[in-house]
């Protein structure tokens, strides 16, 4: 019980020391770990889940400390971040728990954290923080993402995968080609389509929106030459912006409260 209720403590610091941080960025696209919020409590699944949540939350206090572009702090909340991680990552790998045993998706996922967070490190090392809240940003979806696996909450693992679907249309000049190639090509229409939504009016009206947002995303990308421009940007951040008001609108509605 004293070893639940320290989590429960440093969560509550963590996640209120986040909120500090993002408060005073001024960012419009911050980081976001409700879902992983939503699968904590008391059973061996959900304790994985607390875990996972402290890790996320300090990923977000990193995030925060890199958008200020305090490479000080950045680097040393990011040890604490891999730590964590590398000790929690060896324990589920080793003993998968919950519904990840045999489910080719849980170390993939892990894979794909470990070198996210590697790739992460280098960059605070070599005082390149432009794009380490972004990644970082990727990071906490996937961290959400490994918990709904090992839980096995399907309809949450469809939604994560629409969001970080999302992240992936963010425009980043550093990678031009690439990423305008990703946007145009993108089959996030299909995606939203597929995932099981309520049929709410405000629901079908966000649906809707999202659409119409994602055309305009790519009709800008298509006409730029070179780099994305700031109207591609703009874009960008109304559709990103539109997309957190729709999971707010799932969570309210308790959507993800069915498996």
């Amino acid at each position: 019980m004293n070893i639940v209720n320290n989590v429960v403590r440093k969560i509550n610091v963590l996640v209120f020391g986040t909120l500090f941080l993002l408060a005073t960025a001024n960012a419009a696209i911050c980081c976001d770990n409700t879902l992983l919020e939503l699968l904590t409590g008391s059973t061996p699944e959900a304790s994985i889940s607390a875990r996972l949540l402290v890790i996320s939350s300090k990923m977000q206090v990193t995030a925060g400390y890199a958008r200020a572009f305090n490479n000080a702090a950045a680097d040393k909340m990011h040890h604490e971040v891999m730590e964590s991680w590398l000790y929690v990552a060896s324990q589920i790998t080793s003993n998968p728990p919950g519904q990840a045993a045999g489910d080719p998706d849980f170390h993939a996922v892990i894979v794909q954290i470990s070198r996210d967070l590697g790739s992460i490190r280098q960059k605070i090392l070599q005082r390149q923080l432009d794009d380490v809240h972004d990644q970082l940003e990727v990071c906490v979806s996937r961290m959400s993402l490994l918990a709904a696996i090992i839980n096995g909450h399907q309809r949450m693992r469809d939604f994560l995968r629409f969001e970080l679907l999302v992240l992936t249309l963010r425009p980043c000049s550093r990678l031009f080609e690439s990423r305008k190639v990703a946007i145009i090509s993108s089959d996030f229409i299909l995606v939203l389509t597929s995932l099981d939504l309520p049929e709410s009016l405000q629901v079908i009206e966000k649906i809707a929106s999202l659409k119409s947002l994602y055309q305009t995303l790519s009709d800008r990308t298509y006409a730029d030459q070179n780099c994305f421009n700031a109207v591609t940007q703009t874009a960008y951040l109304a559709l990103y912006n539109e997309f957190s008001v729709l999971k707010k609108l799932l969570v309210a509605e308790k959507y993800f409260n069915l498996k």
